[in-house]
């Protein structure tokens, strides 16, 4: 623990941040498959108590975290009863590995993802039938909209475990289609407003699922939600910066300007959308 003064949490999506474009900083990626904001502040309790104290703290808030129902942690023993963890050959020789390990060998990944030699998670490339393609026109998404923002005080707590580090939380990249489809269920306002409270509690609290380059291209991505290393090596170093055009950063005292430059970004997405819905339908009329 000696070695690093950086902890990352976070889900798959955050599987894919590079630790190392963290500048200043060396970062060690606890993020895990499907992860949530209860299974975070039990490592970060575990962590404390074996005495790491970082100087950074980066938090991924995945917006299924505030929507619909609560799912169980899902832990280690030693991680419950603070003990020192088990052999790694405990997992790594177990039917599970192997059956994930040949099924990546034979190019069938279960989550259509991979750790490669240097344990850096990769996406399987894709052929084109099986890329991203949203289809147009943009529809409401399905249920779960119902949105908790109560569920934010487990974030608040998350950030109490270390009080001496400097706190980022962000929102990863998701596709703009995504959030589109996501704002016609009208839950859009009360999922902001859950971001909100989990911003006030951090030093910085970035959104990176707004419209920008990176979330209105197809590219880069096998379902809006998982980008590839290379797209998040851009994320990992626009965490430390001051200004990009991937997000917006959720400032103290200026939650309705920042919820309104949202909106902004997101309706003019969505009129970009529907001209092109708009364009393909009328080609399609002419072919026919």
């Amino acid at each position: 623990m000696q070695s690093y003064d950086c902890i990352i949490f976070g889900t798959s999506r955050a599987t894919l941040l590079p630790e190392e474009k963290i500048e200043g900083y060396h970062c060690f990626n606890m993020a895990f498959s499907d992860g949530q904001g209860s299974e975070y502040l039990a490592y970060a309790k575990y962590l404390r108590q074996q005495g790491f104290a970082p100087r950074l703290l980066v938090v991924d808030v995945k917006r299924e975290e505030f929507v619909g129902p609560t799912h169980p942690a899902e832990l280690p023993d030693f991680i419950r009863t603070g003990e020192a963890p088990p052999s790694i050959f405990a997992t790594y020789l177990s039917l599970d590995a192997l059956d994930f390990s040949i099924r990546t060998l034979r190019k069938d990944p279960p989550h259509h993802r991979y750790y490669d030699k240097d344990f850096s998670a990769e996406l399987e490339v894709r052929s084109k039938r099986h890329r991203f393609n949203p289809t147009l026109p943009i529809k409401p998404s399905p249920p779960p909209f119902d949105v908790h923002p109560e569920r934010a005080a487990i974030y608040t707590e998350l950030r109490q475990q270390f009080p001496m580090a400097r706190a980022i939380a962000y929102v990863p990249p998701v596709s703009a289609w995504s959030i589109a489809a996501f704002s016609l269920t009208g839950s859009l306002d009360s999922y902001l407003a859950a971001v909100d409270q989990v911003a006030a509690d951090y030093d910085r609290f970035l959104n990176f699922s707004v419209p920008s380059p990176i979330t209105a291209s197809k590219e880069g991505t096998y379902d809006g939600s998982h980008y590839s290393r290379a797209v998040n090596a851009r994320v990992a170093g626009a965490l430390l910066a001051k200004t990009s055009d991937l997000w917006i950063e959720w400032r103290k005292g200026e939650e309705p300007t920042v919820i309104a430059d949202y909106r902004q970004r997101l309706a003019q997405f969505m009129a970009t959308a529907d001209q092109a819905a708009a364009g393909s339908k009328a080609s399609t009329t002419k072919t026919e």
